[in-house]
């Protein structure tokens, strides 16, 4: 019997999903497959930044896309996902999850409290003197961002049954597994997956389809067009315009020659940053050399890539068609239409492949929250008590009406009756501290309420400041000064730029933050450098409030916990309300 699974993939201009069926012969047919664009600035860098817009796009594209099913497979990839390679003795599997934690202390820069954290198991080997080991891929995501994420599929009325990586995704989607190299076997060489998107691009470097190097950067086409943005003065939008020029060869024009050439300029910066993780792999010690590169994504277009890339690491560069690996259904676009989506269509499609069950002893790694699992698992198992209840009420109304006719059986059953409402009356007194009880937690809940209400994630904010921070300007002071007496939050902050228009763009871009307002510039003064004060530098300072979207969710969270799993209401919670995000 065939299977259906849907993949969906939210990124920073699109969401796209792909509802595959999956044959029991391995036969992988594309049924369905839809794209909708999203507002700038609903996802940023691979993250879901307005909930609502992301839902509402969702809703549409179901509703126009017609998908079977309202449960997909979902992933993340960004730089709040962090991917370590660990090697450990081999263990049960009962036992490696306690090993994976405690590694996952030395190896993850992110409080484990914060995170989401599992792990693959890629290959078995022998190690020095025989021993058995094991290389594990350990994964931690931070909890806010993945919860973000599953909050718009559940207003959007969707259920994750897995959060997968994207990275992953590509090397399902894409990967030649088979190996390569010459006749003999022995320049096998690696493969190496290059997706160029809006604000992110992901690489996985793969051979024989085993995971060899992993690697996100905060890069992408959207760069590109600040370049031209930058270099024409001109508007983001009016810059994308320009830039679609370059990518299909306009050859006319003052505007689309000076575009192009700010597009060269920071291609090759962008160029080398990827070319530089790829050696990095390479010079590690005991990995094999990148042989062939695929390159996918809606910034692959750009010109120049694949030539450099192509060049830089002397190995042949090719497109990546995951349509060419499946069979197609009638999904109503023609071979144009298909070749322009497939660029965008390779994770959404390897997330798909992610529901294909798994071999015997093997596991699937999914960044879904333990919390919602288990509510699921206390659902699943209510809906099954609810059942058998039905089923066993449904037995006594039918032997009742077998005997209804008796009188004499009638007054026994009201015997028990009356006995039944004796011990349930005994019950109810038994249950009078059990009252008291929850007054008590309600009371302790109120208390923690109050003490989270103002509570900012600190590390959220400095994240966010961090992002949009121009690449001229660099901090020597972050003071941020929690809300107090009705009084919203505020930052001060100090630094130094290469002269006043890096301090107005300071300005200009944290103004485009959710989580700040009442910009300020205090002071901005421009010292000379150098024996004849030939350099420059500015030195600012600037201040600025806390909006309500700087707050740190953590009372949604514990309003969730506490509503779940009640204990003596105290310690926990208590803890929870003086923590710090700082």
């Amino acid at each position: 019997m065939s299977q259906r699974v849907i993949g969906l993939d939210v990124g920073s201009h699109a969401i796209t999903a792909a509802e595959l069926k999956l044959g029991k012969n391995g036969a992988v047919t594309v049924m369905k497959f839809g794209q909708i664009a999203l507002r700038p600035g609903a996802v940023t860098c691979g993250e879901v930044v307005d909930v609502l817009e992301v839902s509402a796009a969702l809703k549409r594209l179901w509703r126009e896309a017609g998908f079977s099913s309202k449960k997909v497979v979902v992933g993340v990839g960004n730089q709040r996902v962090i991917v370590r390679p660990a090697d450990m003795p081999a263990m049960p599997e009962k036992d490696l999850r306690s090993a994976v934690e405690f590694q996952a202390q030395e190896l993850i820069p992110i409080p484990l409290e914060e995170a989401i954290l599992d792990y693959q198991v890629l290959e078995r080997y022998m190690g020095n003197g025989g021993t058995e080991m094991l290389k594990v891929l350990i994964v931690a995501a931070q909890r806010d961002m993945v919860s973000r994420l599953l909050v718009a599929l559940d207003e959007a009325g969707l259920t994750a049954s897995i959060v997968d990586l994207v990275p992953f995704a590509l090397l399902r989607a894409l990967a030649d597994a088979s190996g390569f190299g010459d006749i003999d076997g022995e320049d096998v060489g690696a493969e190496a997956i290059v997706s160029v998107g809006s604000g992110v691009t992901t690489m996985i470097v793969h051979e024989y389809g085993i995971p060899k190097f992993i690697r996100t950067i905060m890069l992408g086409s959207h760069d590109i067009t600040q370049a031209i943005a930058e270099e024409l003065d001109i508007t983001a939008d009016e810059a994308e315009g320009i830039k679609r020029q370059v990518t299909v060869g306009v050859e006319d024009g003052d505007v689309v020659d000076k575009a192009r050439v700010a597009v060269k300029r920071r291609t090759a910066l962008f160029v080398d940053e990827i070319i530089g993780s790829l050696d990095f792999h390479t010079n590690q010690v005991g990995n094999a050399g990148v042989k062939r590169i695929i390159l996918t994504g809606g910034g692959r277009r750009v010109p120049g890539i694949a030539e450099r890339l192509s060049e830089a690491l002397d190995a042949p560069v090719s497109v990546g068609l995951p349509f060419s690996r499946f069979e197609l259904g009638r999904l109503g676009l023609n071979d144009h239409q298909l070749r322009d989506a497939e660029d965008l269509a390779a994770v959404a499609l390897g997330f798909g492949l992610a529901g294909r069950p798994v071999e015997k002893g093997a596991r699937r790694l999914s960044l879904m929250p333990p919390e919602v699992g288990e509510r699921r698992e206390q659902q699943k198992q209510f809906a099954t008590v609810a059942a058998g209840l039905i089923l066993f009420m449904g037995g006594l109304f039918y032997v009742w009406q077998g005997k209804a006719g008796s009188a004499d059986e009638a007054r026994m059953r009201a015997d028990q009756e009356e006995t039944r409402l004796a011990k349930l009356q005994s019950d109810v007194a038994e249950l009078g501290p059990v009252a008291e009880f929850e007054r008590v937690v309600d009371g302790r809940q109120q208390l923690v309420q109050s003490a989270l209400g103002t509570d900012i994630s600190w590390s959220k904010v400095i994240q966010e400041v961090a992002t949009v921070m121009p690449d001229d300007i660099w901090l020597q002071s972050f003071v941020g000064i929690a809300p107090q007496d009705g009084s919203p939050g505020r930052f001060t902050v100090t630094g130094h730029g290469s002269d006043h228009t890096s301090s107005a763009r300071w300005l200009l871009r944290l103004d485009a933050l959710e989580s700040v307002s009442g910009l300020w510039l205090p002071s901005s003064v421009r010292k000379a450098k150098g024996e004849f004060g030939e350099l420059s530098e500015v030195t600012f300072s600037s201040s600025g409030e806390l909006t309500l979207r700087a707050a740190s969710g953590r009372i949604e969270r514990y309003l969730a916990i506490s509503g779940h799993d009640v204990n003596d209401g105290s310690t926990e919670a208590e803890d929870e309300a003086t923590g710090s995000d700082e």
